[in-house]
């Protein structure tokens, strides 16, 4: 059996998404011929504050047990703090949480807003920020806030693939320092690595919004992938998009489901319709007001009795948003229930337990690039076997792709719209039937985690042969 180092900065016993993603591969690679050998950080006694900040830290130490011999190499973390970063956070430049951000002008000044701004931005302390800024990614948070990883991490990995005869190497992005780690350890050692795209963060949003970052950024991303032999990505367009700005072959890998997480639901008897939303919400980027429209909608044609839906967020991260967004909606703001983050075993238990589940598309992807992220929870949902309703459309078109080709649910562009699912669906629970639903098991099952890791594994192989082929 080949080795394959599998370089994750999030592992267990953190267990936010990332860290699933990498203990499913652990768990499911070996089936494919590949046995994983994991180089993360040390998430027992080295938690950052930039790590507080980004991730909702949830311990779960048993996943550990469950991972049977895979070897697990944990490096220490070092602060990248300096007497330059420092400065720019005094002067204004934002990292971590901008709310702390210390102002560079604090004298009460009561002169009008534009006049004072045209004023402040030529004061010496303006100046000096927007030349920092200029400069800020050589000394700051590039790629991300994460990088005082990098150097322990490479030297560790480097040891690990002479020590190991480590045959491949696939890192897990995001966050994007671990692609600049596994291009370090490849560079040192010449090891083959596959990179795995399950976001794009700074390697697509940075050249969107960072103009004046742009030259330098992009250099260090395309030195930094100049490294990979291949690519796999979570959605056909992101592959493109890897393709054409780093000239990197690969393959479509998923998140996927684990066919053996799939508990049994003790569903007591009840007429409301009951609908679930499990995860993040991002209300910048997602659009819940279509739902909550659609929501009053319904209710308010039920009139002031028990709303004929109870609609249940299960760890949004902005529940305090979303009951100031549904204020708006007082008969949805009724059918809203709001609950903290549940256990993995729990959130699929309550996908199961509804009758039917709600996705929220993300917005923000073109039509001219394609979907260039997808919300992970969808393949959980496929394997629930519950009827979903995607809102909006899907603007790069993949996700309502992959909703028909399943059969497994509807999307929806308005509130109209998706109160008209409501109330069809809402008139099969009070006649006493259920649901809807033609999901199709074996496109479905395309999308499991087993399946998915064998995709990984012939991208493994693959580049195995392409660095044999380039060896002299």
């Amino acid at each position: 059996m080949r080795k394959v180092l599998l370089v994750s900065y999030t592992f267990a016993p953190q267990y936010d998404i990332s860290a699933r993603r990498a203990v499913k591969l652990c768990k499911y690679l070996p089936e494919a011929g590949w046995e994983p050998i994991v180089l993360t950080k040390d998430w027992n006694s080295d938690v950052a504050d930039e790590d507080r900040r980004s991730y909702t830290l949830a311990y779960h130490p048993e996943v550990l047990d469950a991972l049977g011999d895979v070897r697990v190499v944990r490096t220490r973390y070092r602060s990248h703090d300096n007497v330059l970063r420092w400065m720019h956070e005094r002067l204004g430049g934002v990292y971590g949480d901008a709310s702390t951000t210390v102002s560079a002008n604090r004298n009460g000044d009561s002169a009008a807003p534009v006049e004072r701004a045209a004023r402040d931005r030529w004061a010496p302390s303006a100046v000096a920020r927007r030349v920092l800024s200029l400069f800020s990614p050589v000394f700051g948070d590039f790629p991300d806030p994460f990088r005082g990883w990098i150097g322990d991490a490479v030297d560790a990995g480097v040891a690990l693939v002479r020590s190991e005869s480590v045959d491949a190497i696939c890192s897990l992005c995001p966050p994007a320092t671990a692609h600049a780690v596994a291009s370090g350890i490849a560079r040192r050692t010449g090891v083959p690595w596959v990179a795995q795209f399950d976001d794009l963060y700074s390697f697509h949003l940075e050249r969107q919004t960072r103009a004046a970052w742009r030259p330098y950024t992009n250099a260090r991303h395309r030195r930094w992938m100049s490294r990979a032999s291949l690519a796999g990505a979570i959605t056909p367009a992101m592959l493109a998009y890897v393709r054409r700005t780093y000239g990197l072959d690969g393959d479509v890998v998923v998140v996927g489901y684990d066919p053996d997480e799939s508990p049994v639901a003790d569903v007591a008897p009840h007429e409301d319709l009951r609908l679930a939303y499990t995860g993040s919400v991002y209300p910048g980027d997602q659009r819940p007001e279509i739902l909550f429209d659609a929501l009053e909608r319904v209710v308010r044609e039920h009139g002031s009795g028990a709303p004929p839906v109870t609609m249940v967020f299960a760890g949004s991260g902005r529940d305090d948003e979303l009951r100031k967004m549904v204020e708006r909606f007082p008969n949805a703001a009724r059918s809203c229930v709001f609950i903290d983050r549940l256990p993995p075993a729990d959130a699929l238990r309550l996908q199961r337990e509804s009758d039917a589940l709600v996705l929220l598309n993300c917005t923000r992807p073109s039509r001219d690039e394609g979907t260039l992220s997808f919300p992970a929870k969808s393949f959980e949902y496929l394997n629930a076997a519950r009827p979903i309703l995607a809102i909006p459309r899907d603007p790069g078109g993949w996700g309502d792709q992959l909703l028909e080709q399943t059969r497994a649910g509807v999307t929806v562009d308005s509130a109209e719209t998706a109160a008209a699912v409501l109330r069809r669906w809402i008139a099969s629970r009070r006649s006493g039937g259920s649901l809807p639903y033609g999901g199709d098991r074996a496109e479905i099952e395309r999308y499991s985690q087993p399946r998915q890791a064998a995709t990984l594994a012939r991208l493994l192989e693959r580049a195995v042969e392409i660095r044999s082929m380039q060896a002299p």
